[in-house]
């Protein structure tokens, strides 16, 4: 009887075993589709907001430029309240993961990161390819770029002859 009792107690432990094997795997299953599920959820809110997002950094670029036609004119309080109106709406891209960033002027010419509008001639070839203006402010979201900076580029003049 003793015999049996062991026989009946080895089977449920490794009926136990097994259960608890089955167990870890699944929970492992659940475990990476939880994972997927969150990468997709974060992938479509993302694709869902981008037009908003690119809508709100076209705003700030547009009250920059009001900022820089009212500063033109003399209009210090207007240039004032453009610049209030673009810090706004920065901190609203900033809640949403978005960061906005200055390349360096003199820094050299990142096309990662960058996007050249235009050059500027120089005599000093030390100065060829580097950042000699930045237009307009870059985005970003973690790293990945979402609008390239805009700069203006140095670009050594040939020696006259």
């Amino acid at each position: 009887m003793a015999e049996n009792v062991e026989a009946v107690l080895a089977g449920i432990n490794a009926e136990l075993a097994g259960l608890h094997a089955q167990s870890r795997f699944l929970n492992e299953v659940i475990d990476r589709l939880h994972a997927e599920n969150e990468r997709l959820r974060d992938a479509e809110a993302q694709r869902t907001l981008q037009p908003a997002l690119r809508d709100l950094v076209k705003l700030a670029d547009d009250w920059r430029s009001r900022r820089a036609a009212l500063a033109d004119e003399g209009d210090g309080g207007l240039a004032g309240l453009c610049d209030e109106v673009v810090e706004d709406v920065t901190l609203v891209l900033e809640r949403q993961g978005v960061d906005e960033f200055h390349p360096e002027v003199g820094a050299g010419f990142d096309r990662h990161e960058q996007r050249s509008v235009g050059t500027r001639p120089t005599d000093d070839a030390d100065l060829d390819g580097r950042v000699a203006e930045v237009r307009r402010p870059g985005y970003r979201v973690g790293a990945k770029v979402v609008r390239f900076a805009e700069v203006v580029v140095f670009k050594a003049a040939p020696p006259a002859s």
